[in-house]
């Protein structure tokens, strides 16, 4: 970095963002923080400044908060929602995570993966279709930023493989333009037992939809359209077609003034508004009519921790009232049904598939509780995950408070999913440490391909 870039913060932004934005600008004035840095960059765009809760925005290749603190020297992105060797004579996980130019190829991953110690290889591979809503396609574009896909790659690929004890994963995706009919996205997943190969498959594939900055352009006979202006109504897309949002402008989310006491909450001047409150800051259930039903999913993990290693016997045994884990499986299932009862203003959701992953784990003892939900929905399906996590972390303690008086639920939270604005830098710097941490005791065989490459 020249003397010049030092003294700056360099902001870069993608997808269509850098139609209205640029690709990359040196910014000098004095900011604070990234959301400073927004209101600088915004300054002529109106319809977008007021409109930065509907981006993402990371600090020296971490997702980070708008209040995040920023400095001379930092790299700052905006973007758009995105779219071996062994150890001592011991066989050990083997992560392909990487992001190629080159043609995937699925079956070279699968040999490259598969030991005589797996019981199944699961594999998801996403191709370019020929159409999209009724419009013929000709080639996708696919663009990244490079140096943080690739570690989100890498984070990915890490804790699939704890999570599910897996012997090996590859989530590969490849940049650039492709042809109809071309692999865009491949993820493999090889473990002993068929149910951990297909759970860290979808987890997997959730992540990277979910996390991966990877931007892509359709191109049509009559012309070309980045695909995520699509999920944003209201903002202002690069030919001019949507609305713009801006104070006073119909259409522009209303923040109520403060609240008095005794009535409903609203939101505090200058903070986002809140889903669940309308423009006089009463609570009401979010309209979803008129958005289309797609495949939703979504992960929850609850872990609850015996007092004693010798609640561990007493759970082999089998305890007075039954199988803990069995009777608590069930009851975390039957409890995401409910889901729409017990969260007000949750939408019924028509479950297609709820299931969970129950390991008892020996130091600190416990059971670590891992729910999947899926439904073909206008909304999400998240708030089913955490309910299914974390009925059945009660039910087990429920079964074993008699044995173990001092048993505790010590995490629910959302798994391989968005954390909320104010969690997702510890939770980046988790992961930095998990992974390294991995790395440091050698556990894992890590292959990252270089950009260029091809599998």
């Amino acid at each position: 970095m020249n003397e010049s870039q030092s003294e700056a913060v360099r902001v870069l932004c993608f997808g269509w963002l850098r139609d209205r934005l640029g690709t990359e600008t040196l910014v000098r004035e004095k900011v604070r923080t990234v959301l400073d840095l927004w209101s600088v960059m915004t300054r002529e765009q109106p319809d977008l400044r007021d409109a930065y809760t509907r981006f993402r925005a990371a600090r020296n290749l971490a997702y980070c908060d708008w209040q995040t603190p920023v400095e001379p020297g930092d790299e700052v992105a905006f973007m758009p929602p995105v779219t071996g060797g062994s150890v001592d004579g011991e066989a050990v996980p083997q992560l392909h995570a990487a992001l190629v130019t080159g043609p995937i190829d699925v079956n070279r991953l699968v040999a490259e993966l598969r030991s005589d110690d797996d019981g199944a290889l699961a594999a998801f591979v996403g191709a370019v279709r020929g159409t999209s809503q009724g419009r013929t396609v000709e080639r996708l574009d696919y663009e990244a930023y490079g140096p943080m896909a690739e570690h989100e790659l890498l984070c990915i690929a890490t804790a699939v493989t704890e999570r599910h004890r897996l012997n090996g994963v590859a989530p590969v995706h490849r940049i650039g333009s492709l042809a109809v009919g071309e692999v865009s996205v491949a993820v493999v997943a090889a473990a002993p037992h068929r149910q951990a190969a297909l759970l860290a498959r979808a987890e997997a594939v959730d992540a990277l939809k979910q996390n991966l900055p990877v931007w892509k352009r359709e191109h049509h006979p009559d012309g070309a359209v980045w695909v995520d202006t699509r999920e944003h109504e209201g903002i202002a897309k690069p030919d001019g077609a949507a609305p713009p949002l801006g104070p006073g402008i119909p259409g522009t989310p209303t923040i109520p003034a403060a609240s008095t006491p005794g009535h409903e909450p609203t939101a505090a001047p200058g903070t986002p508004p809140l889903s669940h409150l309308d423009s006089s800051g009463s609570f009401h259930m979010v309209d979803i009519s008129d958005r289309p039903s797609t495949l939703r999913s979504a992960v929850a993990e609850a872990v609850v921790r015996f007092s004693d290693r010798t609640t561990l016997d007493v759970l082999r045994d089998g305890p007075p009232k039954g199988d803990v884990i069995a009777a608590a499986r069930l009851a975390g299932i039957m409890g995401a049904k409910h889901t729409h009862e017990l969260i007000p203003l949750c939408h019924p959701l028509p479950l297609a598939h709820l299931d969970l992953q129950m390991d008892v784990e020996e130091s600190p003892p416990g059971i670590r509780i891992v729910s999947f939900a899926r439904c073909a929905s206008s909304t999400g399906v998240e708030m089913e995950a955490l309910t299914a996590a974390s009925v059945a972390g009660l039910t087990v303690i429920d079964m074993l408070k008699s044995v173990d008086p001092w048993i505790t639920a010590e995490t629910v939270a959302p798994t391989l999913q968005e954390r909320r604005p104010e969690r997702r830098a510890s939770a980046s710097i988790v992961r930095l440490l998990d992974v390294g941490r991995m790395l440091w005791r050698g556990r894992h065989r890590v292959s990252l391909r270089p950009t260029g490459g091809g599998w």
